[in-house]
């Protein structure tokens, strides 16, 4: 009889108090016992809400319809295709420094529920990237899917259906381009635009429906299998811009294919670069010629501004995409065992194999001094931080895409006896909830 009366609330609308934010974007409110994640919300207002999606569980989603008593960080939102529904710009509607105080709250809630970490602070501080102060307009690395007929749009939140209206991500240059190019109903699009100014366009089929299971995660899974098998089946098909894009950061250049791994947020990569670098260089009793590891690392970019700032330094990027991997070695170095002194190792390589495989190698891979690692946004996984833990390093330098997965890592680390001596937030995607992360933790027995 509770269980029946407790759920099954799709399509009512009720009036609800906004809390915290939750990882993930939406405000927690609770009613009659449930949790009520609020899409739309800001901590203390009073709203109503639509219920929108129930799985029947203790927990409900709902977007904001109208609100009653508004915060003092609400702002006028500013992106036509979040306000028709989209799932691009999710926190417009919020003040950018109140955003990324609330984004420093889901930090450091992640850093303490599940890397089990007393974190100092209630939030983490969340810095702009490189001081680029844009709201729109940033994004250099964008997708779009065309409609029946043709027209790009992107996704409404949580469903496959298609929104047309713009979104003030994308630089307009992009998306200008798309909107000019004629493709078919159908298809994916990538939109990128290079440092030179040079705007690419490529497009392939676009996945099909993915199944809904009865929750998020299951439905999330299904959406990132999808995508993996796509990514598998079908290449792109280049229509502008040719099939290289320029990368440059710190007087290095880059030469990558269009869908190869890179910072959307135009001033992200130098941010991330000057980040990393300096943590590295304030390693504690770092020596002249230390051996540093790159794990993750995409063409190169921690790796190149570590040399900069210690020529001697004997950096191994370890990548396993092919692309990624082949603009390092082209920026930067040559693989293993390569004679010529000074240079970036590159290996082709999964993390965990390299792992795996590095005790039978003593002499091409000696222990690392300090590890870098930048991981998709699944993490490392505990597996991953267990063997780096172990490998004798005295500094590992995490940057974290997911709060959780961030956490979950280092609070790998901190359990086997790691200081975590540096924590901030990045806010690398403006208008959204997300945060990226940068953690710096030193080996016991040192800070």
């Amino acid at each position: 009889m509770t269980q029946d009366r407790a759920t099954g609330w799709t399509g009512r609308v009720v009036r609800l108090r906004m809390e915290g934010p939750a990882h993930g974007g939406e405000f927690v409110a609770r009613h009659e016992g449930r949790v009520v994640f609020c899409r739309g919300g800001i901590t203390g207002e009073l709203v109503d809400v639509l219920i929108d999606d129930d799985p029947g569980r203790a927990f409900c989603r709902g977007t904001v319809q109208a609100v009653v008593e508004e915060s003092p960080d609400r702002v006028v939102p500013t992106c036509p295709a979040a306000a028709a529904g989209a799932g691009c710009c999710d926190w417009t509607h919020i003040a950018s420094d109140a955003a990324r105080g609330f984004a420093g709250r889901i930090l450091a809630e992640q850093v303490y529920r599940i890397g089990r970490i007393a974190y100092r602070d209630d939030a983490v501080p969340v810095e702009v990237p490189a001081a680029d102060p844009a709201t729109s307009g940033w994004r250099t690395v964008a997708r779009w899917v065309t409609g029946p007929d043709g027209v790009p749009g992107v996704r409404r939140a949580r469903s496959r259906e298609l929104v047309t209206e713009p979104c003030i991500q994308p630089d307009p240059r992009l998306r200008d381009a798309v909107s000019a190019t004629t493709l078919g109903p159908g298809r994916e699009v990538l939109g990128v635009l290079g440092d030179d100014g040079m705007v690419h366009i490529a497009h392939r089929p676009a996945v099909g429906d993915t199944p809904r299971g009865r929750s998020g995660r299951s439905r999330r899974s299904s959406a990132t299998r999808a995508r993996a098998r796509h990514s598998r089946a079908a290449g792109w098909e280049i229509v502008a811009g040719g099939p290289t894009v320029v990368r440059r950061v710190g007087g290095h250049e880059w030469r990558l294919p269009p869908d190869a791994f890179w910072q959307a947020h135009r001033s992200a990569a130098s941010h991330y670069s000057h980040e990393v670098r300096t943590a590295v260089t304030r390693t504690p009793d770092l020596t002249d010629i230390p051996e540093i590891w790159d794990l993750y690392g995409g063409a190169g970019l921690f790796a190149a501004g570590v040399r900069d700032a210690i020529p001697g330094a004997r950096v191994t990027v370890v990548e396993s995409a092919t692309a990624s991997l082949h603009a390092a070695t082209d920026t930067l170095g040559g693989p293993p065992g390569d004679p010529a002194g000074g240079r970036v190792r590159t290996l082709r390589s999964r993390v965990e194999t390299f792992l795996e495989d590095r005790d039978d190698r003593p002499a091409d891979h000696p222990d690392p001094e300090v590890i870098i690692l930048d991981p998709p946004r699944g993490g490392a996984g505990i597996p991953v931080m267990r063997r780096l833990a172990a490998t004798g390093a005295s500094r590992i330098v995490h940057v974290g895409c997911d709060p959780a997965s961030l956490a979950r890592d280092i609070g790998v680390l901190v359990a086997a006896g790691w200081t975590l001596t540096d924590l901030h937030g990045v806010a690398a995607f403006p208008g959204t909830h997300h945060v990226e992360g940068i953690a710096v933790l030193d080996s016991p027995g040192r800070s």
